[in-house]
């Protein structure tokens, strides 16, 4: 990537509507919001060759970065833009035709620290009631964060919605650390994990 990459990006100032047929299987899905270099779904998909993987990323020069990554797997997509404002658009043709969302997983989000700003979170009580309302109950929703204020914040954002069954944990999901979360760890500092469901 020669473009400089912006650390943040305001999700909400990115209002396009991006739509998708499905991959034409049934096959489980996982799905990486804000997947950056792409290296958590690449190990992913090494253990569960038989799964299908959807990743976003708002930050343009890193989409197409994982485009290019991707672009030989054909159980992979790269979707530019909000993935909150396209959720519906891209996962609800997959539950059409049959496929299960086995896990979301939402890994070291920028905790957007302002007051003002967290209504740019990707994880709100409005968006987990929207969620509600179409999403199948049984799908797994993994947060992990370095910011332990902006996990018991979430945890507070979910006593406001259908998601009842919290669950702390610790270690790597599915024994795969994150790049971020490999150096955080190397400096000695926190990781605060939960998974999710209605």
């Amino acid at each position: 990537m020669n473009k400089r990459t912006r650390t943040h990006s305001n999700p909400l100032a990115n209002l396009q509507e991006i739509h998708f047929e499905g991959f034409g299987n049934d096959n489980p899905i996982f799905v990486d919001v804000g997947a950056f270099k792409g290296e958590f779904m690449e190990k992913l998909a090494e253990k569960f060759p038989n799964h299908n993987f959807i990743c976003f990323e708002i930050r343009t020069p890193i989409a197409e970065a994982l485009k290019e990554k991707f672009k030989d797997k054909p159980n992979f997509r790269v979707f530019e833009g909000d993935a909150a404002r396209n959720f519906k658009n891209i996962l609800e043709p997959c539950l059409n035709e049959g496929a299960s969302i086995e896990q979301i997983f939402v890994n070291f989000p920028d905790p957007w620290f302002k007051d003002r700003h967290k209504k740019r979170r990707f994880i709100t009580t409005k968006f987990c009631n929207d969620l509600a309302q179409w999403f199948p109950a049984k799908t797994e929703i993994v947060f992990q964060t370095d910011q332990q204020f902006l996990f018991e914040e979430t945890l507070e954002y979910l006593k406001e919605t259908p998601y009842k069954g919290i669950n702390q944990f610790e270690g790597s999901v599915h024994g795969i650390p994150t790049d971020w979360e490999t150096a955080k760890l190397a400096k000695g500092e926190k990781i605060w994990r939960m998974k999710f469901t209605r």
